[in-house]
C-alpha cells in the first residue's frame, strides 16, 4: 500500500524547527531572557561531558579503543557546541533569513508555490531520512548499556563515584542529553540545506521572470530583485560555511575512527552502533553539499541561460544592461571557506568520502600487517 504524503515548505519549516530546538536556532518573540538562561544551561551540560571524555583518554592511554571512542563523541560535542556558538553570533542574520522564509509562505503567489513545491519534493525525503538516523544513531549508542558489559554509554571519568543509584542515573540522564544535543547539531545541516533549497528557487523563479521582461523599467525591476537575492545569499553563506566546516572536520574524524570499530575484534553490538554512526556521517556532508551543488547551478549556468535566451529580442540598450546582468551570472553563488573548506558540490562529497575511505584502507593494511 503506498502512502502519498504532501510535505509543503511550512511543514518542512516545523519539522526542522522542531529537530534543531537543542541548538537554540529558532528565539522565541517572548521570553528571551529564558531562552538564553536555557542556552546557556545547554552548553554547560556538554562541556560538562566534554572535560570527562578528555580525562578518559589521558587515563585509559593504553587503550586505543576507548581513546577512539571518546574522541567521536568529543567531536559530537565540539560539533554541538561550534554552531550553538554560529547561531548565537549570527542571529540576526538567521533571524531576517527565517522571516523572508516566513512571508514567501504567506504571500507566495500560485506560480512560487509551484517551484518551491518541485524543490520540496526533490530533497525532503533525505533530508527525513537524514535527520531520523541522527536520533537513531545516537539512540543506538545510548542503549548501549543494555546489552554491552558498560555502566554508561561512553567512558568518561568523573571526579566523584558513580557507584551510587542516584548519581548513576543522573549521569546516564546527561549523557543521554548531550548526546541529543549532538544529534541537533547535526540536523543544523537540514535547516541551512532547506533555506539553500530555498534560494534555488528564487533564483529558478528570477529566471523565468526574465521571460517577461519587455522594457527598460522591468528590466531594472529585475536587476533589483537579482541584487536582493545576491545580498540574501550573503547572508545566508555567512553562518552556513561556518557549519559546514565544523561538519566536515568532524565528519571525516567520525568516518575514519568509526570504520576502525568495523574492522576490529569488538563485539558484534559495538560494530553494529558504529557502523549505523559511520553511514549516518557518511551521508551527511551531502545534505549541504547536494544543495549547494544545485545553488551553484541555478544561479549560473541556469540564469545565464534564461537571460541569454530572453535578452536577444530587445532593443540595443536594453541588451546593453542585460550583458551586465548576464556577466555577473557567470559567477556562481558558493559556500567556501578560502584555504579551509572548498566550494560544497558533488565533487567536494565525493572527494570527501574518497579521502576517508583511503585512510580506512590504510589503517587496515597497518592492522593486518
Amino acid at each position: 500500500m503506498r502512502f502519498n504524503v504532501q510535505v509543503t515548505l511550512k511543514r518542512a519549516i516545523k519539522f526542522t524547527k522542531l529537530t534543531v530546538f537543542l541548538t537554540c536556532a529558532w528565539p522565541p518573540r517572548k521570553r528571551l531572557f529564558l531562552f538564553k538562561i536555557f542556552m546557556c544551561f545547554s552548553v554547560f551540560l556538554s562541556i560538562a561531558l566534554l572535560l570527562p571524555l578528555i580525562v578518559s583518554i589521558i587515563q585509559h592511554s593504553d587503550n586505543f579503543f576507548i581513546i577512539i571512542k571518546s574522541v567521536i563523541f568529543i567531536c559530537g560535542i565540539v560539533n554541538y557546541v561550534a554552531k550553538v556558538i554560529t547561531v548565537r553570533i549570527y542571529h540576526e542574520e538567521l533571524q531576517e533569513l527565517r522571516s523572508i522564509v516566513d512571508k514567501f509562505v504567506d504571500k507566495a503567489n500560485d506560480q512560487e508555490k509551484i517551484v518551491m513545491q518541485k524543490l520540496i519534493d526533490k530533497c525532503w525525503k533525505f533530508q527525513f531520512f537524514m535527520t531520523c538516523s541522527y536520533y537513531l544513531t545516537t539512540t543506538a549508542i545510548l542503549i548501549g548499556p543494555l546489552v554491552l558489559p558498560q555502566k554508561f554509554p561512553t567512558d568518561a571519568v568523573y571526579p566523584f563515584s558513580v557507584d551510587n543509584p542516584v548519581i548513576s542515573r543522573i549521569v546516564y540522564l546527561h549523557q543521554c542529553f548531550v548526546g541529543y544535543q549532538c544529534s541537533a547539531g547535526m540536523a543544523l545541516d537540514c535547516q541551512a540545506a532547506l533555506f539553500i533549497w530555498f534560494l534555488s528557487a528564487k533564483f529558478e523563479l528570477l529566471g523565468a521572470e526574465s521571460k517577461s521582461v519587455v522594457n527598460h523599467d522591468q528590466l531594472c525591476h529585475f536587476v533589483e530583485k537579482h541584487q536582493d537575492l545576491l545580498i540574501f545569499a550573503d547572508k545566508l553563506i555567512l553562518p552556513t560555511r561556518i557549519m559546514a566546516f565544523s561538519t566536515v572536520s568532524v565528519t571525516k574524524i567520525g568516518m575514519i575512527f568509526g570504520g576502525i570499530f568495523l574492522i576490529s575484534n569488538e563485539p558484534l553490538a559495538v560494530k553494529v552502533q558504529f557502523g549505523i554512526m559511520v553511514m549516518s556521517t557518511t551521508a551527511n556532508i551531502y545534505v549541504c553539499s547536494w544543495a549547494a551543488d544545485y545553488l551553484i547551478t541555478v544561479s549560473s549556468s541556469t540564469l545565464s541561460e534564461e537571460i541569454f535566451g530572453s535578452s536577444w529580442k530587445h532593443e540595443p540598450k536594453v541588451r546593453k544592461m542585460w550583458s551586465i546582468v548576464l556577466l555577473r551570472s557567470q559567477k556562481p553563488v558558493v559556500i567556501n571557506i578560502p584555504g579551509l573548506l572548498n566550494n560544497l558540490s558533488n565533487e567536494y562529497y565525493a572527494a570527501v568520502s574518497l579521502f576517508s575511505i583511503t585512510y580506512n584502507i590504510k589503517i587496515r593494511l597497518t592492522i593486518n600487517n
